[in-house]
């Protein structure tokens, strides 16, 4: 360890509060600085969302990410510090009815502070989805982002993981335009965070191509992430939106979706979901992506059949029948894969960093040595981030 870095901890020992202290004392690690925030900062964030139990964290590559967020595995805290990886843990706030609540903001913000110290964590992902509608509501969902930000500063574990970023991360959708009436102040938003995460994902809104939380024409089987409408998402954000572009993320897809067809053309490869029971509306949409179910990565691959790739959202995807409730049904599957990710990362060069949903939709039943289309993948994020993605500060 740098002699400077042991004397920053050393001045920050006499700053810790007694609930700061208390933590501390009892780190999991086998070296005590393993429990504090890292003193390293990415020129370029990778930034994995691990949700899932288990030890998968054991085989990613440390090489490439800079940020995991959401899992407090106390195990993969030590690993990951111990790698200049960080750790963010996820902390929402979702009653929109609370947001100009000032004793509910505190108590919400309280509650952030101490999960951050109790999971030694580097910063906190907040991953608020609600519909906001109201100018008021917006304005006070920034507000609580700027309140916590104050709340971090005031705090010695806290402010010492100012100096790496991420330290508050924001998930938003593939546009600022009101996509399931999340009406937020995005601009305001960008102020108050290190980043805002671009859920490149579920893009459907228009016909057949679109991202797909909302399905407002046609209910059709179609790409998570068409690539045109991450383009136009991002072009939102910069220029509609006012938001820096180092300041945004952009996440991709690591999963797959499966929809029922009601009726298959193949002629057209168009896998229509007409049926009334196979149609789920969402927040004012007639249809959504709940009409598919989401599948992992590595099933989705393990159960494809002969591979199609659509020109217009380069994306590949996949039909077959199965047997459901004792008749046949045709169920198309659209997907990405190394071939369309490295198209849709490419899109991030000018931008704050890439990441995706999620690290754990792969197979590491490899372990170390990991399977072919798991390496690929990996493969293909490494080649998204600049070579200087990460500089260590002394």
């Amino acid at each position: 360890m740098a002699v400077s870095l042991i004397v920053a901890l050393l001045k920050l020992a006499s700053a810790w509060n007694s609930f700061e202290q208390a933590s501390l004392d009892a780190c999991p690690c086998a070296r005590p600085s393993l429990c504090l925030p890292l003193l390293t900062t990415a020129t370029f964030e990778v930034f994995a969302f691990s949700p899932s139990k288990g030890d998968n964290w054991k085989y990613y590559d440390y090489t490439t990410l800079t940020t995991i967020a959401w899992n407090m595995d106390k195990g993969l805290l030590c690993h990951a510090h111990e790698r200049g990886v960080k750790i963010v843990t996820l902390h929402n706030f979702d009653a929109a009815d609370q947001l100009c609540n000032m004793t509910a903001r505190q108590e919400w913000i309280t509650q952030t502070y101490r999960d951050i110290v109790r999971n030694y964590a580097d910063g906190v992902n907040i991953d608020t989805e609600s519909a906001v509608t109201t100018r008021e509501e917006a304005q006070c969902l920034t507000l609580l982002v700027q309140e916590l930000r104050e709340e971090l500063q005031r705090n010695a574990f806290t402010r010492h993981a100012q100096v790496s970023r991420a330290v508050i991360t924001f998930d938003v959708a593939w546009s600022p335009g009101g996509v399931d009436q999340r009406y937020y102040d995005y601009a305001g938003l960008a102020k108050a965070t290190d980043y805002l995460f671009v859920m490149a994902v579920f893009c459907m809104l228009f016909a057949h191509y679109d991202m797909r939380s909302q399905l407002y024409d046609h209910c059709l089987a179609g790409a998570n992430s068409p690539i045109a409408q991450i383009k136009r998402g991002i072009d939102d954000y910069i220029i509609g939106a006012n938001v820096p572009p180092h300041q945004l993320i952009l996440g991709l897809p690591w999963y797959a979706y499966e929809y029922p067809c009601a009726h298959y053309d193949s002629a057209t490869d168009l896998c229509s979901i007409t049926k009334q029971a196979l149609q789920v509306p969402f927040r004012g949409a007639p249809c959504s992506d709940a009409a598919g179910v989401q599948r992992d990565y590595r099933d989705a691959v393990g159960s494809m059949t002969t591979r199609r790739w659509d020109n217009m959202t380069a994306t590949p995807y996949f039909q077959r029948t199965v047997m459901r409730g004792g008749a046949s049904v045709t169920v198309q599957t659209w997907y990405d894969d190394p071939e369309s990710l490295g198209r849709k990362f490419a899109l991030a060069g000018t931008l704050g960093g890439v990441g995706m949903w999620h690290v754990d939709s792969l197979d590491y039943s490899g372990k170390d040595a990991p399977t072919n289309e798991t390496l690929a993948m990996w493969t293909t994020l490494k080649r998204a981030v600049p070579s200087s993605a990460i500089v260590a500060l002394d």
